[in-house]
């Protein structure tokens, strides 16, 4: 009787440890998100992973304030980085909203030119911003952007 019962527990201990197939995702993650915790809520930059050079970089801000207000984005410029600094490649001009409840995206969208009007080259880019709560805190927020 110990003997059909242990023979019986080999068996089911067997089965049940055997591998189970992997779990799918439904689609590839094709676009980033990039959180910033804010004095009053979250800020999300969504972007591509990369952009080729020539097209338009389009990137949504998104406001979720958990208490009050958050306003932006503000002051939203693309920067370039290197081994002598950083410097403003683009002032962009995006109309910022205000947030009281829930969330609202805003789109952003960058012509891969400088303010001069010419044409920027394969590097690693920034944008930069900044939100403003109701409580007049002002938090910079910055994502990188990968051209190649």
């Amino acid at each position: 009787m110990v003997k059909r019962l242990a023979a019986l527990l080999a068996v089911l201990l067997s089965v049940s440890c055997g591998t189970a197939p992997p779990v799918r995702t439904s689609a590839p993650v094709t676009d980033l998100v990039v959180p910033t915790t804010v004095p009053n809520g979250r800020v999300d930059v969504i972007v591509k992973p990369t952009y080729t050079v020539g097209e338009t970089v389009r990137a949504t801000i998104r406001l979720s304030p958990t208490t009050g207000t958050l306003r932006g984005p503000l002051d939203a410029f693309v920067q370039a980085s290197g081994f002598h600094g950083t410097a403003t490649v683009r002032h962009l001009v995006i109309d910022p909203i205000s947030v009281s409840a829930g969330s609202a995206d805003v789109a952003v969208l960058w012509d891969m030119r400088d303010d001069a009007g010419a044409a920027v080259g394969s590097d690693d880019y920034s944008l930069v911003f900044n939100v403003v709560d109701d409580a007049g805190r002002r938090t910079t927020v910055g994502t990188t952007l990968q051209v190649r």
